[in-house]
């Protein structure tokens, strides 16, 4: 009985001591250690360090912007292209017996030539067949020349004989005339008479004949010799046109191609050029100027004598300083295939480092125009839009005081804005960001 009372004391007791050892567990589990306490301490020696507890991030400081008197400045940018104020062009030429020539050989673009270099060779297959032709005809018109006068000569003997046979006629008959009246029957000595006269006609119109043989002697060889001389002269004429077929550097300098606009790109070997179009040039270096494009927009806000940063580029960060030299008044196209009309500036640069600019490069023309002069500016960002369209700044020096201000703005340029009524020098505002805040 005894035993059995101290066997359910024991059992009764059980889940109580359970229960405590579960309280114990858990109590060790969550007590903090050491490098929890002080996260300063290593969790042992050689390891890392433990990572510090984040940190709130700064909150922006506001500062408040001063309104002071400035510039308005609105930069106007153009495209453009370097080319040389002073060129030698090299067009295609203009052959009579062709319409359109076309190009074989082109010296490399951009590389410098020499005085007297080859630069462009064209197609003279055609020539080359013509000079062959004409060269035939020449040496049928030789030929034609030495015949005629052959046979000029011929006839010189036959007239020189004709008339030696005259005069022999005519001296016989003569011989004959002067037996006396007396001596002859009647008959026969008006036989010899008739006969001295009919001599003397005979050697009159040998004479003759002769005289007007010498006379056209040279217009029957002028006849043939005008053979000759033509075909010399077209010969001459094909040989001038081959020889402009192959055109050598007029001078030292860099070669650039032309533009071939019925292909909307560069001159290059194979095309079919039309006489009188540009093939290539050679510029003076020293002469460099830009030809930009102005759209209609900016046309009448720029003119002559503006000042003007250029910038290359090819070159980043290089920046020439220069000045409007002209404008065109009558818009063009700025290319074969554009529809877009432009007008075209001149820009004169201040100076020229032909080791770094060449023609051809692409610029950026930036041309600073001031709007307005010694007037209360503000940035753009300080400046904002209600939902009717209205605009405000925000006047004050920080959020609590701030308060919307409507404000008339004038001339506006690419950082700061002209404010013409709302508020004045000295006064404070900050960004338009901020009307959020300051209108709760």
């Amino acid at each position: 009985m005894g035993m059995e009372n101290k066997q359910n004391t024991i059992t009764a007791g059980f889940p109580a001591l359970l229960a405590a050892a579960l309280v114990l567990a858990l109590s060790v589990g969550n007590a903090p250690t050491a490098s929890a306490q002080n996260p300063g301490l290593q969790s042992k020696k050689g390891s890392d360090p433990l990572p510090a507890a984040a940190t709130k991030p700064a909150e922006e400081k506001l500062t408040a912007y001063v309104v002071g008197s400035g510039e308005v400045v609105r930069e106007v940018v153009l495209s453009g292209e370097l080319k040389a104020r002073n060129s030698t062009l090299i067009n295609a030429p203009r052959i009579r017996s062709s319409f359109s020539t076309t190009i074989t050989y082109l010296a490399p673009e951009g590389s410098m030539v020499k005085k007297g270099e080859r630069i462009v060779e064209f197609d003279d297959s055609s020539l080359l067949s013509q000079k062959s032709e004409v060269e035939r005809t020449l040496d049928e018109a030789k030929l034609n020349i030495q015949k005629k006068k052959a046979d000029l000569e011929a006839e010189r003997c036959d007239l020189l004989n004709s008339l030696s046979q005259a005069e022999s006629s005519l001296k016989q008959d003569e011989l004959y005339g002067r037996i006396s009246k007396d001596l002859l029957p009647a008959n026969t000595y008006q036989r010899y008479q008739l006969n001295i006269s009919k001599s003397k006609l005979g050697l009159q119109k040998a004479r003759e004949q002769m005289a007007n043989f010498e006379k056209s002697y040279a217009s029957q060889m002028a006849l043939v010799e005008i053979n000759h001389s033509q075909a010399e002269i077209n010969l001459k004429k094909i040989e001038s046109d081959m020889q402009m077929l192959k055109i050598d550097a007029p001078q030292d300098g860099i070669l650039i191609y032309g533009d071939n606009w019925t292909s909307n790109r560069k001159v290059q070997a194979g095309d079919n050029i039309f006489p009188g179009m540009e093939v290539a040039s050679i510029p003076d270096l020293s002469s460099m100027q830009v030809v930009g494009f102005v759209y209609d927009t900016e046309y009448s806000i720029l003119s002559p004598g503006l000042r003007c940063s250029v910038r290359f580029d090819a070159l980043p960060g290089y920046e020439v300083g220069g000045v409007i030299e002209s404008l065109t008044s009558v818009a063009g196209r700025k290319s074969f295939a554009s529809e877009k009309k432009v007008f075209q500036t001149i820009v004169r640069l201040d100076k020229v480092d032909v080791d770094k600019v060449k023609p051809g490069m692409t610029v950026q023309v930036a041309v600073p125009l001031v709007l307005a002069e010694n007037a209360p500016v503000i940035p753009r960002d300080y400046l904002g839009t209600d939902d009717q369209g209205l605009q405000f700044v925000l006047k004050g020096a920080d959020l609590k005081q701030a308060k919307r201000e409507f404000v008339q703005i004038g001339a506006v340029g690419d950082r700061l804005l002209e404010v013409v009524a709302g508020v004045k020098t000295g006064d404070r505002l900050i960004p338009a960001r901020y009307d959020a805040e300051v209108s709760r």
